[in-house]
Parts: structure tokens; sequence; C-alpha cells
């Protein structure tokens, strides 16, 4: 009999601190329990007790680079390349396989669709639609779509385009290739957690502007939810750790901002901060805080004047989901290192 931990249907974005193994989807835990990210979740290798959001924060923590636009952030989520195929002039629904029963799609992004058996120069280019994650021009012949329609179910569309040059005609078949995110059904997130993931769709369908305040709040919740988590799992109850935080940090109307935590917080458990100019997130700090970054621009949207605003393009935001997210992980890492040098 093959052992249940050899089988395998794709990791999930959760990784054991303990063991520093990353999680199969199947052996996560059963479909019907909840994720909650007040409660440990017990790792199916080593039996170690660990908060899932320090799960998520382990498996960044070990990615190369800065690419965190994509990445499926709801806790216990994953991500898989699929492929199916679909008959041009008609739709055809696509069903996950059922080794993903528990998770439903997030989002949804192709890659790239070809007439079948196409190679070399054969293949015609594949062109993005107005900026669209999931509508492409395959070459001057055919637009091909694909959506969501339920938890586990894609719709695909593929049509000849007007006055198409005949490369593709009616009836040919395309292999098209997509990437999905997928959450768990009965998963709750924390709410930086889910700040993020609004952030990536509001970029997603072009709404740059409303996703800048999303980010800087983000930074905001994960970096309290870090510090937070820290002093529970160093002793304190929930409600002393909250309370601590509050009479230490805050600016004594009860408000706690973003560089009470960055700085201060950490540098009083730490020694360290990510706000130091000369520490190893301070180019990422500046980027994040100064008055032409993320804070600065979210400060001209929610405290307007009679000026406009400046333009702002996709790049831009993506990076600043980049370091958004590069922050975060920077204050784990330092509670991180703390914890394992103690």
């Amino acid at each position: 009999m093959v052992s249940s931990r050899n089988l395998s249907s794709g990791n999930t974005n959760l990784t054991c601190p303990q063991c520093e193994e990353r999680i199969d989807t199947l052996h996560l835990q059963p479909a019907g329990e909840n994720i909650d990210p007040d409660a440990y979740l017990i790792c199916p290798y080593c039996e170690a007790w660990f908060f899932p959001e320090n799960g998520l924060l382990y498996t960044l923590h070990n990615l190369d680079g800065d690419a965190y636009f994509g990445f499926p952030f709801a806790l216990g989520g994953s991500k898989m390349r699929n492929y199916t195929t679909v008959t041009v002039g008609e739709t055809r629904n696509h069903v996950v396989n059922n080794l993903f029963s528990g998770y439903e799609f997030e989002t949804v992004q192709l890659l790239g669709a070809e007439r079948e058996g196409a190679s070399g120069d054969n293949r015609l280019p594949v062109e993005r639609l107005d900026d669209s994650y999931t509508r492409a021009a395959l070459g001057d012949s055919a637009i091909v779509a694909l959506h969501p329609i339920g938890p586990d179910e894609l719709v695909v569309t593929a049509n000849l385009q007007e006055n198409a040059v005949p490369t593709v005609e009616m009836g040919d078949e395309l292999e098209v290739v997509y990437d999905a995110k997928l959450s768990r059904t009965n998963a709750t997130n924390p709410a930086w957690v889910d700040l993020l993931r609004e952030a990536e769709q509001a970029i997603l369908r072009g709404n740059l502007i409303s996703a800048v305040p999303l980010l800087v709040s983000a930074v905001d919740g994960g970096l309290y939810r870090l510090i937070y988590l820290y002093f529970v799992l160093n002793g304190r109850d929930r409600k002393d750790a909250k309370q601590h935080i509050k009479s230490r940090f805050d600016d004594g109307h009860g408000n706690i901002y973003t560089k009470d935590l960055a700085k201060d917080a950490l540098n009083e458990i730490t020694g360290s901060s990510l706000t130091d100019a000369h520490g190893p997130y301070g180019e990422r700090w500046h980027e994040f805080y100064g008055e032409h970054g993320n804070r600065g621009f979210r400060d001209a949207v929610i405290h307007p004047d009679n000026e406009p605003l400046d333009g702002i393009d996709r790049e831009t935001v993506i990076e600043w989901f980049n370091i958004s997210v590069s922050l975060i992980i920077g204050g784990f890492e330092l509670l991180w290192e703390l914890d394992s040098d103690g």
C-alpha cells in the first residue's frame, strides 16, 4: 500500500515553521474542518502546532525575489497550471479534478492558446486584450476567453474575430493553458490577507487608484497581527496581548499607526526595525512610506484637494503591491530571527 504522505495534489501556501515542510493540499486537514487564523494548525508531518498566518509567511519568506503579485494569499490556498481544449465557435464547460474538492476558484489567468498540434512557425501570437487576464487574441483570427462560473467550473469560449485572417477556422480545436488560484471554502482569513486579495482584484480589473489605500491598510493589519501573535506565542493571553500593544505603542489617543509598529514595536522586541534607513528593509520602507511612494499617493487619494491626482500605471501599483508584502515579510523575519536565537 502506498503511504498517503507520498500522495500529492499540489502544495498549499502553508509551510510548517518547525519541520519546514510545504504542506500538500491532500494533507492539510480534512476538507470539512475550518481554518481559523486564531486557532493553531497541526503539521501533518511533524505534528508541531503553528498559527496558519505564520505558515503562510514562512512560505513567502522562502520565495525568491519580490514577485508576490499573483501568489495565492488565502490561508491554505493553492495555485495550479491547467490545460483544456475548446472548439472555435463553441463554448465549453471545464470542471477541475475532484482532487481539489474543498477548494474554489479565486482568480484565473489565461496564459496561452494555440491550434491543436501547432509548433514552431505555425504558432500564432497571443495578445492579451484590453489588459484583461482572461481574454486574448490568437493572431488576427480568434478571440479566446475563460471565466469561472462556479466553485470548480470554468466556461471557455473561442470565436472568430471580425474580418478574421483565415488561419483559424470554425470548428478548429484550440488548446488553452491557464493558471488558477484556489482558496479553501472553509478558511477564514485575517483582514490583511483579504485586503491584499482585494487589492490584487482591483489591479486585475484596472481599478488602480482603489488598490492603493488597500495596500496601506494591509501593511497596518499585517504588522499588527505579527506582533500580536508573537506576544501570544510568548505567553500572553489574547486579551493581554492586545492591551499591551495598545498601552505601549498607541499615540495616546488609542490610535496605532504603521510607523508605531514598524519602528517602535519591532525595535522594542527585536532591537531592529523596518524603518532604519541603513537596515535591510530601509529602502523598501522609503519606497512604501515616502511622499512619492504608496503611502504618499494614498494620502492624496483619501485627503483630496482641488488638484487632480497624478496618473498611475499598472506596473507602479504592482511594484507597490510587492513592496507592501515584502515589508510584512520583513516584520516576520525580524521576529523569527529573535525567536530562533532565543
